[in-house]
């Protein structure tokens, strides 16, 4: 019966899907997992027991609702996780919950942002200042003060905001107008009009009856403007849409919101304050935005396309474009995404504009309105294209790039050039959509985000090959691990023994997705992280990691901030110093990990917020949920001269694990020895041990054998890689 020697080097691959079963011709089954359940895969290719986490704050029941992670940076020295739950934000600093914010003596600050506004916003941030957005939300600025518990958040109020016509008419009025130049900053001037003023007979809220004299001829009036005088309406103007000559019935756009009343006076005139942000365009060329309003007859304006000469255009030679309105309020909703690019604030999407996006003016971040069509003005551009595409991400890199539902755009840039109102255009790279809600990330190598469907994790990145974005699916051997997730979240790797993690937070079971990610090496190595509860959220403090967690205990519901680290050993931990006992613990008959002094103690339930040590802490304690890591290699395939062993039955002989500061290991269900028995005070730490350990007689053949390794002692573990003897039939 002959026996083959393997060694798996490393576990660089993560865990496999189980859909590449058959695909032992990979080079990267060598180095993967069936499972890798609680373990972080290093960038040498071994695994560690994931870090346990510390409880910070428990957060109220609206969080059953909505809650929603935010980190704030505010200078090298400090910086911040915020915690949004409904009309209510928490600040967390380095572990520890802010209170009295504000003196208020609160631990929070009120805010406008409701539960179901959480799952959708989005912000960004320069120095002390954060911008979030919300489609049903105005644009807020959160500010941090003189201190870690001075915070105010408030509505934006814009400089300009850019206009649009939802409802787009053009009328050619009954009037001649007159440039007062071809081009730049110009004064339109009306002439031989014919006007009208008196008193009304009636009106309602879209329409006004002139006087009986007024005009006879139909529809004389088209595109003038009814001013009211008087009444309660009086400085207010609409746009007449229709005239009837007979009735003197004039039919106005928009609405009044209360109607003028018989006896109220009026004049009909070509302009009116309401002109403003108007267009006037000219034949043979020439158009115009409507700046100012000067007097019934007069406007100033700039030109967005010269006019041929200054001369009168008359009737039928000019045409007005009406009911422009701000493109942002309350009836048409707000920006849904939000980044600085360059100089510019950017706004992406907006409820009733979902594929549109504008830039500020350089510097001038609050002001969104081009005057001048220079190269710092304003920007505006949409995304026209075969298929709807809502943006839900926009994030600044080597260009802006921008992430809608229906694909991934660019806004394309040479080295040195800047994004102009007269360049800025969109590329579109692919149509794979990016799910809304999940904030997109930037890795050392691109962007990633989550697919529409949240299937699969893609890479958006630029090709110096093809001088153009590329997308790249990196989570093709692992998509198993992704269940409808819906938050992400990066923390970049700050020593060499990790690499960046990359975490998704599931909906369909609370687990957590965890990519280790080493781009440069071609490492994407995912694991798969669960606790007694269901992560509903995760992001990343600059090096610290926060989830928040909903767990049940003694049949409620409640919701935890948690911090994660590898000084912890278990989950929603309390530590202390010297103590012979933990109160004040709010996981109510559930049977908790105790270690005291570095050593695990029996388990002990807690009961009314309580429990008490076998052996009290002379120097520090740690008691919290206890989790277990669970291994198990691919089944093990044999290669030799004669072809694969697929099919026949093998067994495991002879097991040895290379581990690194390791206290406990058990492999395929063998608990391996880290403890002398010639050290006398057992009730030491179990030692650290670096080296070699060995398993033999592990006993059974089968056509599907594997090594399985876990830890259910809340104990330092690092293996690094595994040899094994393998013992394989003649025949099947």
């Amino acid at each position: 019966m002959p026996r083959f020697v393997a060694i798996q080097t490393n576990f660089s691959t993560g865990e496999l899907d189980p859909l590449v079963r058959a695909r032992v011709d990979l080079a990267q089954y060598n180095n993967a997992l069936a499972k890798a359940t609680n373990v972080v895969i290093q960038p040498q290719g071994g695994f560690r027991r994931r870090p346990g986490s510390k409880y910070i704050a428990e957060l109220p029941s609206a969080a059953a609702d909505g809650v929603r992670l935010v980190p704030f940076e505010f200078n090298v020295n400090d910086s911040y996780m915020l915690c949004f739950t409904n009309n209510r934000m928490y600040v967390i600093k380095d572990g520890v919950q802010i209170i009295n914010i504000n003196g208020s003596g609160n631990p929070y600050l009120t805010t406008a942002i409701t539960s179901a506004m959480l799952g959708s916003i989005v912000w960004t941030q320069t120095a002390d200042t954060m911008i979030i957005v919300q489609e049903d939300l105005p644009p807020q600025v959160l500010v941090r003060g003189a201190s870690d518990s001075s915070w105010t958040i408030s509505t934006i109020t814009f400089d300009s905001i850019p206009k649009y016509s939802f409802d787009l008419r053009v009328f050619t009025p009954n009037a001649s107008i007159t440039p007062s130049a071809v081009s730049g900053n110009i004064t339109l001037t009306a002439s031989a009009y014919t006007s009208d003023t008196g008193h009304l007979q009636g009106a309602t809220t879209t329409s006004a009856t002139l006087k009986a004299s007024a005009n006879s001829t139909n529809d004389i009036f088209v595109g003038m403007c009814v001013h009211m005088e008087t009444g309660t309406q009086a400085g207010k103007s609409r746009k007449i849409t229709a005239y009837n000559g007979t009735t003197k019935v004039a039919t106005t756009f928009p609405a009044w919101d209360t109607a003028p009343l018989a006896g109220d006076s009026y004049k009909v005139v070509p302009f009116a304050l309401e002109s403003v942000n108007q267009y006037i365009n000219a034949s043979p060329q020439g158009r115009a935005r409507i700046l100012e309003f000067v007097s019934d007859t007069q406007v100033r304006a700039i030109t967005e396309y010269p006019f041929f000469d200054t001369t009168a255009r008359t009737v039928g030679n000019w045409t007005v474009e009406c009911f422009y309105e701000d493109v942002w309020s309350a009836a048409k909703g707000w920006p849904r995404t939000v980044t600085f690019h360059e100089g510019r604030l950017y706004f992406g999407g907006s409820k009733s504009r979902p594929s549109t996006i504008w830039g500020s003016k350089i510097g001038i971040f609050y002001n969104f309105v081009p005057t001048e069509a220079l190269d710092d003005d304003a920007v505006e551009a949409t995304l026209d294209t075969s298929q709807l595409n809502i943006i839900v991400d926009m994030i600044s890199g080597r260009d802006l790039q921008v992430f809608t539902t229906g694909g991934e755009f660019y806004v394309p840039q040479s080295s040195t050039d800047p994004i102009t109102p007269l360049t800025l255009s969109f590329k579109t790279t692919s149509r794979n959509g990016t799910k809304p809600g999940s904030r997109v990330q930037s890795l050392e190598s691109g962007t990633v985000y989550i697919q529409r469907l949240g299937k699969s994790i893609n890479e958006f990145l630029f090709s110096d090959t093809q001088l153009t974005y590329i997308t790249q699916r990196i989570s093709l051997l692992s998509g198993h691990l992704l269940k409808s997730p819906t938050r992400m979240a990066l923390r970049r790797a700050n020593s060499t023994d990790e690499g960046d993690l990359l975490m998704m937070a599931n909906e369909t079971d609370g687990s957590l997705a965890v990519f280790s990610v080493m781009r440069s090496q071609q490492i994407t190595a995912p694991s798969e992280f669960i606790t007694d509860g269901q992560y509903l959220d995760v992001q990343v403090d600059v090096s610290d990691i926060y989830t928040v967690v909903k767990r049940t205990f003694n049949g409620a519901n409640r919701y935890f901030i948690e911090l994660f680290g590898f000084d912890y050993y278990t989950d929603c931990s309390f530590v202390g110093g010297a103590a012979s006992s933990a109160t004040g613990l709010p996981h109510e008959g559930k049977s908790l990990n105790v270690i005291t002094d570095g050593v695990p103690q029996s388990n002990e339930t807690v009961t009314s917020g309580a429990i008490t040590f076998d052996r009290a802490a002379t120097t520090a304690y740690e008691v919290g949920l206890p989790f277990s890591v669970y291994v198990k290699t691919m089944p093990i395939e044999l290669k030799i001269q004669t072809g694969t062993r697929v099919g026949f039955k093998k067994r495991i002989v002879e097991i040895n694990a290379i581990v690194n500061n390791t206290q406990h290991l058990e492999l395929n269900g063998n608990p391996l020895p880290f403890r002398s028995f010639d050290n006398p005070l057992l009730d030491e730490a179990v030692p650290q041990f670096t080296g070699i350990k060995r398993v033999n007689g592990v006993l059974g053949y089968s056509r599907e054998q594997s090594v399985e390794i876990s830890q259910s002692v809340p104990l330092k573990m690092t293996l690094l890689g595994l040899e094994y003897k393998v013992a394989v039939t003649g025949g099947t």
